[in-house]
């Protein structure tokens, strides 16, 4: 029974294998959403489409889903069975990247594309609850920051593979008609890559699941209906049933209908001006219902659950937290989806070769870099208690310097190597950011809290990061400048956002330790049950 017992505690060799077999899960579902970097130029060609729909595709339509099932997924994970949640979704979204291969056009591809990112939205916020409970704090930010390098495998293998099983389809069927099914490489890349995530599932519904609050001693009431409480969640994000769910609060809740109505119109207006400048109305439309969605949610939570609501908006150090973490992910996602491209039509290269080195750059040196971010930020904050909010700070010195130097040389070997300090550098904040979205909390709402923090991480970075640098990208060229030089004046002014980042990161860091300590008293003040 005492082996057992040591088998199982906090930190032990069972919560070590739960952390891999979590980073193998997240390798999985980067692979899937990577994919379409490596495929970009294929699907171009035959589908006839721009670089402003190829940043939707991968950002967008991907992310508004992702944001906004991500909060009731983040809601049942605090809920139910963790474990369940994520295999359930990975046999669904494994499912949709493979139908991803039938898709005839942008709209079926960005159909598919949605179910991707709905079903990839349960399991990050439902893994940092998981680990949180296998892992003391003392070392959860390398603990999160280890299962994040599985993001980078992800995208390096999802470059790698995906350049040579379209360079091996291409040489062995140049006649498609001859191949299997008549199909393209880049159709037989979708289902190549997402049949594994339906047999990893098993493995994953097999793994035990740890009592709530089990690393920190702090008891959770199990909920009685956690479909029912998840389905309210949802019905508090959907329009127009988040007005009802609004409509039925006693308190506040007419005053509460008519903020939403007036955010709602707020962001008709800026989407539909938007969509005037663009010309991209899907762009600005899904944005416009995402970042709605969320309004609407955090809304409901005040109702709701106003502890929830407290620590995570009323949090000043959370709040800039919120800000400037996920905003990271504009420069991390640009560079992630656009660099093979940025490679392939700048230099004379092919596509096994750029997949292949770019893949396994982004892989070791993006897992290295993660994980040694975490490293670094669990050693500043065992110094003070607040230093590792500097993490995004760092990480932004080096990433730019590195990214420039990628972007203004001639010599690919250089570029080559510019990119692996870019990856190294570029993910350095990750592991502090997982950490201080659930350190700033109660362990019953660290599944909500960093759903929120993945959702606007999706909307700020992942559809406006790509989708910008594509948009602009489009403009360079349709005012005569090559695509080489257009993809690298755009990669060049996405830059700027690390501005905004590191102006929030000191902000947060002022707020930090005195929103750290006052958590369970301010929690209490909102209506929580005293431990």
């Amino acid at each position: 029974m005492s082996v057992d017992k040591d088998k199982y505690k906090v930190g032990g060799p069972y919560a070590k294998y739960v952390l891999v077999v979590m980073i193998v899960v997240y390798t999985f579902n980067l692979i899937d959403r990577q994919i379409l970097s490596i495929l970009s130029e294929e699907l171009k060609g035959d589908l006839g489409i721009t670089d402003a729909q190829l940043g939707f595709l991968y950002g967008t339509s991907f992310a508004a889903f992702y944001a906004i099932f991500g909060l009731p997924l983040g809601r049942l994970a605090d809920l139910w069975i963790r474990k369940s949640l994520i295999a359930v979704g990975l046999v669904f979204w494994s499912a949709m990247t493979m139908l991803s291969g039938t898709a005839g056009g942008i709209v079926s591809l960005a159909l598919f594309r949605f179910g991707v990112g709905a079903g990839e939205a349960s399991a990050t916020p439902a893994t940092y609850s998981l680990l949180s409970d296998w892992f003391p704090p003392n070392r959860r930010a390398s603990v999160l920051a280890t299962y994040s390098t599985g993001a980078y495998i992800g995208m390096g293998v999802s470059l790698g593979l995906g350049g040579l099983i379209v360079d091996f389809w291409q040489n062995t069927y140049p006649d498609t008609a001859l191949a299997p099914f008549g199909l393209e490489s880049w159709q037989a890349t979708f289902m190549m890559v997402g049949f594994p995530g339906i047999i990893l599932a098993f493995l994953v519904y097999a793994m035990k699941e740890p009592e709530r609050g089990l690393s920190e001693g702090i008891k959770s009431a199990k909920h009685p209906h956690p479909f029912r409480e998840t389905w309210y969640e949802l019905m508090s994000i959907v329009p127009p049933f988040s007005i009802y769910s609004l409509a039925q609060n006693r308190d506040g809740g007419t005053k509460a209908i008519g903020i939403n109505f007036l955010a709602g119109l707020i962001l008709g207006i800026l989407s539909t001006i938007l969509i005037n400048i663009t010309g991209d109305v899907a762009q600005w439309m899904v944005l416009g219902i995402a970042v709605y969605c969320l309004f609407s949610w955090a809304q409901s939570l005040s109702f709701r659950d106003p502890p929830a609501f407290d620590l995570i908006f009323k949090s000043k150090a959370l709040r800039y937290a919120n800000i400037a973490y996920p905003t990271c992910t504009v420069i991390t996602y640009s560079y992630s989806f656009w660099v093979a491209p940025y490679f392939l039509r700048t230099f004379d290269a092919g596509i096994a070769e750029v997949g292949v080195i770019l893949g396994t750059t982004l892989a070791v040196c993006g897992g290295v870099g993660v994980a040694t971010g975490g490293y670094i930020a669990d050693f500043l904050r065992s110094r003070r208690a607040d230093l590792h909010v500097y993490m995004a700070v760092i990480s932004a010195c080096f990433t730019s310097v590195a990214a420039l130097v990628m972007l203004n040389t001639n010599d690919i070997k250089m570029a080559y190597i510019a990119n692996a300090v870019l990856q190294f550098f570029g993910v350095f904040w990750s592991g502090a950011g997982s950490s201080i979205v659930t350190e700033l909390v109660l362990p019953r709402m660290r599944a909500t809290s960093s759903a929120f923090y993945i959702a606007v991480g999706s909307v700020v970075g992942l559809s406006l990061g790509p989708y910008t640098v594509g948009r602009l990208s489009d403009w360079y060229v349709a005012s005569g400048m090559e695509s080489s030089d257009a993809l690298r004046n755009s990669l060049q002014f996405i830059l700027l956002a690390y501005v905004v980042i590191i102006v929030f990161s000191i902000l947060a860091r002022r707020h930090f330790i005195a929103d750290y300590d006052s958590r369970e008293a301010r929690a209490e003040a909102a209506g929580e049950p005293a431990a």
